[in-house]
């Protein structure tokens, strides 16, 4: 390919992230103190937890895919705002417990569950396929882009 063509790959690229962020940008109002990632967090908590409404930090963290005194970090935030609940398990009490308060529950119906289902069925008219190549793809120039900036930050410091 030439430059001219991958000029122009690039900036559509470029455009289509861009485009990707706002659409992540249209989250309905949040409430008051309430920051995007904490619902990444609840959402991890409601696929993770048991019968009894709990689910251990380990858990939530891997769902998340986050470094572990991040996951501690948000999950003690929303312990201070009144949305989680933490213990520990009584036999270890190494391993700790998350339960989303009655504030909590709301906000996972509100923003976790009823966005969810509206967004599957909105995905529902685009193949699997694409959604699923959409995903790697997105992924692949998100490492990309992190390897060239990287690069330059170096380039910069020297």
């Amino acid at each position: 390919m030439s430059g001219t063509c991958n000029s122009n790959l690039t900036d559509r690229i470029l455009d289509a992230l861009e485009c990707a962020r706002e659409a992540h940008n249209l989250l309905p109002p949040l409430p008051l103190n309430m920051k995007p990632i904490y619902f990444r967090i609840l959402g991890a908590l409601y696929r993770t937890r048991d019968d009894s409404g709990k689910a251990r930090v380990s858990d939530i963290n891997k769902a998340l895919g986050f470094l572990l005194p991040n996951t501690t970090k948000y999950l003690g935030e929303l312990d201070h705002l009144k949305i989680i609940e933490k213990t520990s398990l009584d036999s270890d009490k190494r391993v700790v417990l998350v339960r989303a308060t009655e504030l909590g529950e709301v906000y996972i119906q509100k923003f976790v569950v009823n966005i969810h289902e509206r967004l599957e069925n909105e995905f529902a008219s685009i193949s699997k396929n694409d959604l699923i190549t959409m995903i790697g793809t997105i992924r692949k120039v998100y490492r990309a882009m992190k390897k060239v900036y990287q690069e330059e930050n170096i380039k910069m410091d020297k």
